[in-house]
Order: C-alpha cells, then sequence, then structure tokens
C-alpha cells in the first residue's frame, strides 16, 4: 500500500460520515496522489477535473502557499464535502462545474486523476483536445489513470470499480495507446509507472504542450 493520509489533509474532513472519511482514507492509499504531487510546479494556477471530494487538491494548497488551486467536479455532493474542507485557505477553491467549459489559459497545469476511464472513448479524446487548446504555451498535463497491464492488478482494480460503480461501464485503453493519442493531440508525453506498492495498474503520464495540435 501507498503511504497513509496525511494528517493535516484527513483534519480536513472530520466533519463527514463515517463511511465517508473511511473512503477517504482508503483512497489516498490506492492512489498516487503524492507520486502525482512530486510533478506539480511550487506556484502557479492548477485545477484538478474530477476531484472528487478534494484530497490532491487540498495536499497541492497546504504544500504549495504559491499554488492557486482549483477543484472541479460534476458531482455535487463530493464538492459540497469538498468546499467544507476548505477552512477559510484563499489558494483553495472548489466549483461544481464541467472541464468542456474551462477557458484558453485559465491554468497553467491540468490533472486528470483516475477519471478518463469513466469516459467513452470519443469523450476522452474530446476533454484531452479541450485540455490542450486551453493550456498555454508549454502548460502541463497529468494524467494517472489505470492500464490492463499488469492483468492481475487489472482484474483487481476493475472488481473494485465495479463494485464502487455498480451497472456504469468503463474504458480502458493500453498504455501505448494513450500516448499515441495524446502525440497525435499535440502533447510531448513521458511516462512514469504509477502501480508500484498498490494492487492496481495506475499510469502516471507527464504530458508538455509542444504542438499545434490536431
Amino acid at each position: 500500500m501507498l503511504s497513509p493520509i496525511p494528517r493535516e489533509v484527513y483534519e480536513l474532513y472530520s466533519g463527514l460520515r463515517f463511511w465517508e472519511r473511511w473512503h477517504v482514507k482508503i483512497r489516498w492509499r490506492l492512489c498516487p496522489f503524492l507520486q502525482i504531487a512530486g510533478h506539480i510546479p511550487a506556484e502557479g494556477r492548477i485545477v484538478d477535473i474530477g476531484c472528487g471530494r478534494g484530497m490532491l487538491a487540498n495536499y497541492l494548497a497546504l504544500t504549495g502557499p504559491r499554488r492557486r488551486v482549483t477543484g472541479i467536479d460534476k458531482q455535487a455532493p463530493r464538492i459540497r464535502a469538498a468546499q467544507a474542507s476548505i477552512s477559510g485557505r484563499k489558494n483553495i477553491r472548489f466549483r461544481l462545474r464541467d472541464a468542456l467549459g474551462l477557458e484558453r489559459e485559465e491554468f497553467d497545469v491540468i490533472i486528470l486523476s483516475d477519471m478518463l476511464h469513466h469516459l467513452p472513448p470519443p469523450a476522452q479524446e474530446k476533454l484531452l483536445g479541450h485540455c490542450f487548446r486551453v493550456l498555454p504555451d508549454d502548460g502541463l498535463l497529468l494524467l494517472e489513470d489505470v492500464t490492463p497491464d499488469p492483468k492481475w492488478k487489472w482484474v483487481v482494480h476493475f472488481l473494485i470499480d465495479r463494485t464502487l460503480n455498480l451497472g456504469i461501464r468503463q474504458y480502458f485503453r493500453p498504455l501505448p495507446e494513450w500516448i499515441a493519442l495524446l502525440e497525435r493531440i499535440g502533447f510531448a508525453a513521458e511516462h512514469f509507472p504509477a502501480h508500484r506498492g498498490i494492487p492496481l495498474p495506475d499510469f502516471l503520464l507527464k504530458c508538455r504542450k509542444t504542438g499545434r495540435g490536431e
């Protein structure tokens, strides 16, 4: 397992119900949030798309006072929980918002963590294309998700996600296909394994906007 959730982050969720706090702790252990955070600049405008209850966004704001962090999600209950965690801090905000409404050069860094496999392939491509268009030149996209290899970890992920999202289809791609798609859009993608120490087939792609796009 990855490291437990930092105390300063967990304490932000003290007002949640027991099962919600339990989910916060388990999700932190199963997601490579610290690895993602290691690639985030110490300052700049950062948006976490599909932020859920905002654990990663909160960690980035707490550890980077010069960062301006925004978390967006389309699930109102999770955004309400995230908003309740702000506690008067000025460098973080959470919004109920569609990612396709992001405007050009509104953010320097975009994070897509563990959410693209919930979108059908055309929607994946539409969102990634929009991210490319709205990022400034040399802007950064961090994409963390799961891939079908190694197989046993993919099976574990599939069972966990199906249990939590009963009846909702998932859409996976092999890692080379993700890289090819991003490069076709105009990103230069660098791959980092992110599944060591966890039973899930996570990967991390650090993508720079270098081209003109399609």
